[in-house]
């Protein structure tokens, strides 16, 4: 082989090394919209989406967004008008958590008419490892919460005040809705509890210990986030004041359709509400 075609395969395979690594960290710095699905899996048989939540983060502003989709929000899926967290039903009856947690991408990402590529899903008993993890969660607690449930086995009994919740009290604190405003009660506690525990996380985290933590809460959670975004988002956000950060629900109304309670997305109000 002559020495100028050597060469030219030298340039040519550098330029594409080249372009690799710019592309892969241009990659790096694009937003980032994760779905985060908090799963009531109390028993083999049930697996509903209790939480259904995306975190914006937009790279270049350096702002965060908690946006909550209600759980009754009426889609059509698969020809037929439901609710959003049957969606997660439905499909975990097919394919298990993979299956479940993919589907669940395309229609956020349809509701929001934003892609959303990644997703972080949890059960019960993973929030409780994580908030364990972390050392317990500090939250001031309205109004008192009593909620008894015998057949269920469940009791939430709390005092108004601040508490340090440990991870099986912070389960019952995201399932409370018993205050008179149903299921927008329960996800401004979710927003709050999630604002909470990323505040946490991040005060803990720091350079040398970032991996190894990552590594640890990814056994309680099922996510396809990978972590050199995660180590990018980190430096990006890690001196930020959570503050400034945005907590929304869905816009949209309550309705009434068919014998049935849904929660009517309004397409109009959406548009760029991940911008």
């Amino acid at each position: 082989m002559k020495l100028a075609t050597k060469s030219l395969i030298v340039i040519l395979l550098l330029a594409g090394l080249g372009a690799g690594v710019y592309f892969y960290a241009n990659r790096l710095r694009q937003d980032v919209n994760i779905l985060l699905l908090g799963i009531d899996s109390s028993d083999e048989y049930t697996h509903h989406a209790d939480t259904i939540m995306v975190l914006h983060f937009s790279v270049k502003q350096k702002k965060l967004k908690f946006v909550s989709i209600p759980r009754d929000t009426r889609v059509i899926y698969r020809g037929k008008t439901r609710k959003i967290n049957s969606v997660y039903v439905l499909n975990y009856d097919i394919g298990k958590y993979p299956k479940a947690n993919n589907e669940m991408l395309k229609i956020a990402s349809a509701v929001l008419q934003e892609e959303v590529s990644y997703y972080a899903q949890v059960d019960y008993e993973g929030i409780k490892e994580v908030v364990d993890y972390f050392g317990g969660l500090k939250v001031n607690i309205e109004q008192k919460m009593y909620y008894k449930d015998n057949a269920g086995g469940l009791l939430i009994d709390f005092e108004a005040g601040p508490r340090t919740l440990n991870g099986a009290d912070a389960v019952k604190y995201l399932r409370f809705r018993k205050d008179g405003r149903a299921d927008i009660g329960r996800m401004e506690r979710q927003q709050k509890f999630m604002f909470t525990l990323a505040g946490i996380v991040m005060k803990r985290l720091n350079t040398q210990n970032i991996i190894n933590t990552y590594s640890r809460i990814s056994k309680s959670i099922n996510t396809n986030f990978p972590p050199d975004r995660a180590a990018y988002l980190f430096k990006v956000f890690k001196n930020y004041d959570l503050h400034d950060s945005s907590k929304l629900i869905l816009p949209g109304e309550p309705v009434f359709e068919d014998n049935q309670a849904y929660w009517k997305a309004d397409s109009e109000k959406i548009k760029g509400i991940l911008k």
